[in-house]
């Protein structure tokens, strides 16, 4: 089958590699859409301290049953499925405290477990004993179900900030996970929903979703614009959606007294340190929260949301490439003209 294998950074290479076997305890998936989330750009450029070389990515998977392993029950060949990416152990400490996020030996598919950059991937049995496999219903495209994974980490974070009725918001970064994180908000009651980012193409591209304020901070003073649209009250919760530990110290000087400030974009391992304002944190009594993945329930949630059309995911894909022009598609992402890139093993 064809794959591509990540040799070392920067290095992808479109290769034939030999095809999976289909495990008795597993299944054996066509893959048929896979998206290229931020995470993989970031492994192309800079490595990851879980990938080892080679290595085929992909976490975002979707597709079609090809064969069913003889001690599985429940599937079929030729339904259709998405497979959650991590897979927790469910019996450590963390496990049994319901934070299956923060499991000490979960395992990822596109790191420990070969990921969905191929023709052909394996569900091992493991996958299902400790992981989520959901059957896609009919009429729902595997392009748009693989925003599930995105989503589920947004959920996360939200219930985890709080995000409630009447709100305002304020997202950094206007890509793919800012854009989910307006329409979350708005569905969790938030009123208004301001979007800040320096680029105006991946400003334009998030006017489709469910701001309500746009602001290229590059170009404008921040925080007299959010005051502006706040009537000098700050918002109630600012989420820096990006990897920079310049908007994690601007977020502070947003909020309102006891505002919460969620860092959830994870910045570079060279500099990974922000200067927070703490006498604002102290006297205004404020809450600094990290958020990272998500949870199998958030998982779930997340699927149901996209499956039943709760939010709007329409425009969202902007292009859809063979999966052999990953690079293509890095840089399309890189440069703002693309809001979410998916990739077909079997496109040419």
């Amino acid at each position: 089958m064809k794959a591509l294998v990540l040799e070392g950074k920067e290095q992808f290479v479109y290769k034939d590699v030999e095809m999976p076997k289909c495990p008795s305890d597993g299944l054996l998936l066509k893959v048929d859409s896979v998206g290229l989330c931020g995470s993989d750009v970031r492994t192309y450029f800079h490595g990851h301290h879980h990938v080892t070389y080679p290595c085929i990515l992909g976490h975002e998977n979707a597709g079609t049953i090809v064969e069913v392993g003889t001690e599985v029950k429940g599937f079929e060949k030729g339904e259709k499925i998405i497979v959650n990416p991590v897979l927790p152990c469910g019996k450590c400490w963390y496990c049994q405290k319901g934070w299956q996020h923060m499991c000490s030996d979960r395992l990822t598919y596109g790191h420990q477990i070969q990921g969905g950059f191929a023709d052909y991937m394996v569900v091992p049995g493991i996958g299902l004993e400790r992981g989520q496999v959901i059957k896609i219903p009919e009429g729902v495209s595997t392009d748009d179900i693989v925003i599930v994974e995105l989503l589920s980490s947004v959920i996360n974070s939200q219930e985890f900030a709080d995000v409630t009725l009447g709100e305002t918001v304020a997202i950094f970064g206007a890509g793919p996970i800012g854009c989910l994180h307006s329409e979350i908000a708005k569905l969790r009651g938030a009123k208004k929903v301001i979007m800040i980012d320096i680029n105006d193409n991946r400003l334009e591209l998030s006017k489709k979703f469910s701001g309500t304020h746009f602001i290229n901070s590059r170009d404008k003073n921040l925080q007299e614009e959010v005051m502006k649209i706040t009537e000098n009250f700050g918002v109630d919760v600012v989420i820096s959606a990006t990897p920079s530990v310049e908007t994690q110290a601007q977020g502070i000087d947003l909020l309102r007294k006891r505002g919460r400030l969620v860092l959830f974009g994870g910045v570079s391992a060279e500099n990974p340190y922000t200067t927070l304002d703490s006498n604002k944190i102290h006297y205004n009594e404020l809450s600094v929260l990290g958020s990272f993945a998500y949870g199998p329930n958030n998982f779930k949630k997340a699927f149901d949301i996209v499956a039943n059309k709760m939010i709007n995911v329409d425009g969202f894909v902007t292009h859809v490439l063979p999966l052999k022009d990953a690079v293509k598609g890095i840089e399309e992402i890189k440069s703002g003209r693309a809001l979410k890139v998916v990739l077909k093993p079997g496109m040419e």
